[in-house]
């Protein structure tokens, strides 16, 4: 089952109050808004879903209907689920130095915890991002960024393989990976950045101690070398009450493209 990872199965806990067909709901209304699941995807079958999730068959239905309900995905008897949500991003371009001044700012004010670094096959979302043959190894970091001893940042990022100067230790010790990638010798010229609104499933919740389902912001960030190449796939998850995105720009550096 391509579409989902063991990943997407933690975000299902039978002891939290939440019912579980609304947690289910969650993780695939997240892969849906979140562009791992396009518009025309096949959803697995009920009998699939509820096997790789460990729930009923009613469980699974009732979340696929919450789903269609909303517009999400179009069911019909004898050809499944599709998804018929149209994932059209709206693309922000500002002036780059500004970006990375100010990222480079948070990431030496706030402490980061690593919590994995492991070489894995490119998930379909990333290598498309990242412009790679499918399960093209790349490098998966974990961190999570936190202030005042709370944390505020779930970092989950995926990056070309750019040698050993890239691994657990460096990036315990690095203040950002800005800092970290410009020591290797990769210089980011680049961003594509895409800002929207999830809710927390059950890992975000424990990672950054809020509630299940509660709304988090999201930015998905992608960023490209000095010849252009796409490099580093990054998706934050950030927690609103302790995290504003703020960015200012002039009307003449600024592009904004998108239909409403």
């Amino acid at each position: 089952m391509r579409q989902f990872t063991a990943a997407d199965r933690t975000g299902l806990d039978p002891a939290l109050p939440i019912p579980l067909y609304h947690q289910l709901y969650v993780v695939v209304k997240r892969k849906i808004e979140g562009g791992e699941l396009r518009q025309g995807a096949l959803i697995p079958a009920e009998k699939d879903l509820g096997t790789f999730f460990g729930v009923s068959r009613i469980t699974v239905k009732r979340a696929l209907d919450e789903l269609e309900a909303e517009g999400y995905v179009s069911r019909q008897r004898g050809r499944g689920t599709h998804v018929t949500y149209k994932y059209e991003p709206k693309v922000l371009r500002a002036p780059l130095d500004g970006m990375l001044e100010s990222l480079a700012t948070m990431a030496r004010e706030t402490k980061v915890r690593l919590v994995e670094f492991i070489r894995v096959p490119a998930p379909p979302h990333v290598a498309d991002a990242l412009r790679l043959q499918a399960e093209h190894p790349v490098d998966r970091t974990i961190r999570i960024r936190s202030t005042e001893g709370l944390p505020f940042a779930h970092l989950c990022s995926w990056t070309l393989p750019i040698g050993p100067g890239l691994n657990a230790e460096s990036l315990k010790v690095a203040e950002s990976r800005l800092d970290l990638f410009r020591r290797i010798g990769l210089h980011v010229k680049e961003i594509d950045q895409v800002i929207t609104a999830i809710a927390a499933d059950t890992t975000l919740a424990q990672r950054l101690m809020v509630r299940s389902g509660e709304p988090l912001l999201q930015v998905t960030r992608i960023a490209f070398d000095q010849r252009g190449r796409p490099v580093d796939y990054l998706v934050a998850a950030y927690r609103p009450d302790r995290f504003q995105y703020h960015m200012k720009m002039s009307a003449k550096d600024v592009l904004v493209r998108g239909q409403r």
